[in-house]
């Protein structure tokens, strides 16, 4: 019996018969989840309602708690497992018989280690990048929510079809892949439920994954331990949270008065008020003219060891008070527009160089009952001191998101 012979031709149609017979199924049916799902990515607006709706969302999932959480360990997927420094920004990272000690402040000073035993081959750095890759992706399943005021985010409000209000967050730097966005859900009390991504990794715009199973955390922190995205799942198990001690101090002042002698005019009274907020201080120094009306300087420290260090007022907060920057810079302006509005004042009003002030240009003092004031000066003269400047006093425990956490653990 002759073995039957294949021509070139019939074998090649067989070659095609069996991709076309494994492809052309799984091109279907990425061409139905295509048009069935992939959105355009919506537009919406910037600005206080879209910081409004992220803070509440935020107070929902007991933020505070989370801040004060120092450690948090977890196994994604069955895949990876992470022993996660918060307050050293450090994390240990697992996956087969790989640990990479991750500095995630500098990975220049990780370390890499094989069934324990330390690596320092030519392909280091490269198991160093995947730990950082890993890192990125499984703890953003974690703790996303907890990073909607971090550095280079935008906020924007939008109307869903329903005509519920949708978050809109757009990563504009940072992370394994700058660029994504994704559009959070939000149940009636404002907790999310949900989020539609529109990233580089995945080729359908608008996919959207649960956030619903939460968990509330030995911490307090609430936490999700699974998410649904499409027919698979993501699990998130053996979640272990230490707590830092994190809480702010109340403000303490104290108020001292000198006299002062100035040839050819009464003894005049110099005011120092010193407010302490736990490593911090403020100083307002009130110098009065001859007329007894008081003008006052305000400076900031922080206290290091037995010392006063006087620093910029951006180094009391973390990246995100750019968010207070600019409502403080919104509501000078209507100060401004308010201003102008008064004929009485013309004149004065037309001296007024109005500008955008960081943090840095503006003077800040504490005060009592726990509050917090931003001075912005005009630099006018004394002719015009009733329009010379504004005063924005925040409650503190309004913006301890934007404090370093480090300052205030005990």
């Amino acid at each position: 019996m002759t073995k039957k012979k294949y021509k070139p031709k019939k074998i090649l149609k067989i070659i095609g018969g069996v991709i076309i017979f494994f492809t052309l199924p799984t091109l279907l049916l990425f061409a139905f989840m295509y048009f069935k799902y992939n959105e355009d990515l919506p537009t919406g607006e910037q600005g206080t309602a879209a910081d409004q709706l992220a803070t509440r969302m935020l107070n929902t999932l007991n933020h505070d708690a989370y801040k004060a959480t120092d450690y948090i360990e977890f196994t994604f997927k069955k895949r990876h497992h992470y022993k996660w420094n918060k307050t050293e920004n450090t994390c240990e990272v697992y996956w087969k018989n790989v640990k990479v000690d991750l500095d995630l402040a500098d990975h220049s000073k990780s370390h890499v280690y094989f069934s324990e035993e330390k690596y320092e081959g030519k392909e280091k750095q490269d198991y160093i990048q995947k730990a950082v890759d890993y890192f990125n992706n499984d703890t953003f399943w974690l703790v996303a929510p907890y990073k909607v005021f971090d550095e280079g985010v935008e906020r924007r409000l939008v109307k869903t079809e329903d005509n519920e209000n949708a978050l809109l967050i757009t990563y504009t730097n940072g992370g394994s892949t700058p660029g994504d966005s994704y559009l959070w859900h939000f149940d009636e009390n404002g907790k999310p439920k949900s989020y539609q991504m529109w990233v580089d990794i995945l080729p359908i715009n608008g996919l959207e994954a649960s956030w619903n199973d939460w968990t509330t955390t030995d911490t307090g922190a609430e936490l999700p331990t699974f998410h649904k995205l499409l027919a698979f799942g993501l699990e998130i198990e053996g979640l272990k949270t230490l707590k830092s001690q994190y809480q702010l101090t109340e403000v303490k002042c104290n108020t001292e008065e000198f006299t002062i002698n100035e040839s050819g005019f009464e003894d005049l009274t110099k005011i120092i008020k010193t407010c302490e907020f736990g490593k911090f201080v403020s100083i307002s120094t009130g110098n009065p003219n001859y007329q007894g009306k008081y003008y006052y300087d305000y400076t900031l420290f922080k206290k290091v060891g037995d010392s006063l260090i006087l620093i910029k007022n951006s180094e009391l907060f973390n990246s995100e008070i750019v968010m207070i920057e600019k409502m403080i810079n919104e509501e000078t302006q209507a100060h401004y527009d308010n201003l102008k509005n008064n004929p009485e004042l013309k004149e004065c009003v037309d001296l007024i160089k109005l500008k955008y002030y960081s943090i840095d240009e503006m003077a800040i003092s504490f005060e009592e009952s726990d509050k917090i004031s931003f001075h912005i000066d005009y630099n006018l003269t004394s002719a015009c001191d009733n329009v010379n400047g504004t005063i924005h006093a925040l409650e503190l425990e309004n913006i301890e998101y934007f404090f370093k956490v480090e300052d205030f653990l005990k």
